[in-house]
C-alpha cells in the first residue's frame, strides 16, 4: 500500500541516497551525450550540488514542502513543491523515484497529490521541468499521466572554449 506524508528530518540520508541512484543513470547519459571532457567540466559536482539542493529544500524554512511515499513504512520516492499563493503559481521541484520502485505508478501518485496539494492552497497553474533526452522519458510519461501536456521545447548546447 502507497502512501505519503510531510518529509521527516530522519528520512535525508534515505532520499539523498534514493536521489543518487535514480539520477546516476539520467548523469551517465548526460556524459554519453556531452562527451567526457565536457561532462567533466559541467557536471562532475553533481552529486553534491543536487545533494545540496535537496539538502536546502528539506530545511524548515526553505519555503518549500516536501514529501515521501512510502510502500510497507519504506520511503520509496520523495517530491518538492513550492508554491506562490500570491500569484497562483507552483512547481513540481525535485523529485525521483527508486529504481527498483519505477514503474509501478509511484511517480504518477506523487504528482496527483502535489497537484492536489496545491489546487488546495490556490495554485492555478503548476509547472514541472524535465529533460527531452531519452533518459527523461519515464518521467515524461508520468508527468503526462498527471495531466501536464502544454510544454515548451528547449535544449542546451555546449561548447568547450579553452
Amino acid at each position: 500500500m502507497r502512501n505519503i506524508r510531510r518529509f521527516e528530518p530522519a528520512d535525508l540520508p534515505i532520499i539523498q541516497s534514493l536521489r543518487r541512484k535514480a539520477f546516476e543513470p539520467i548523469f551517465a547519459s548526460f556524459c554519453n551525450m556531452v562527451g567526457e571532457e565536457i561532462f567533466r567540466l559541467e557536471f562532475s559536482d553533481w552529486d553534491q550540488t543536487q545533494g545540496d539542493y535537496l539538502h536546502s529544500i528539506c530545511a524548515t524554512h526553505s519555503g518549500k514542502e516536501v514529501y515521501v511515499v512510502t510502500m510497507s513504512e519504506q520511503v520509496v520516492a520523495f517530491i518538492g513543491i513550492s508554491m506562490n499563493r500570491q500569484s497562483g503559481k507552483g512547481e513540481i521541484d525535485l523529485n525521483a523515484v527508486d529504481p527498483s520502485y519505477q514503474g509501478q505508478g509511484i511517480g504518477r501518485f506523487m504528482y496527483e497529490f502535489a497537484i492536489r496539494r496545491m489546487k488546495e492552497t490556490g495554485v492555478k497553474v503548476v509547472k514541472v521541468s524535465t529533460g527531452a533526452d531519452s533518459s527523461h522519458a519515464a518521467a515524461r510519461r508520468a508527468y503526462e499521466r498527471a495531466g501536464f501536456g502544454a510544454s515548451i521545447p528547449s535544449i542546451m548546447m555546449y561548447q568547450r572554449i579553452a
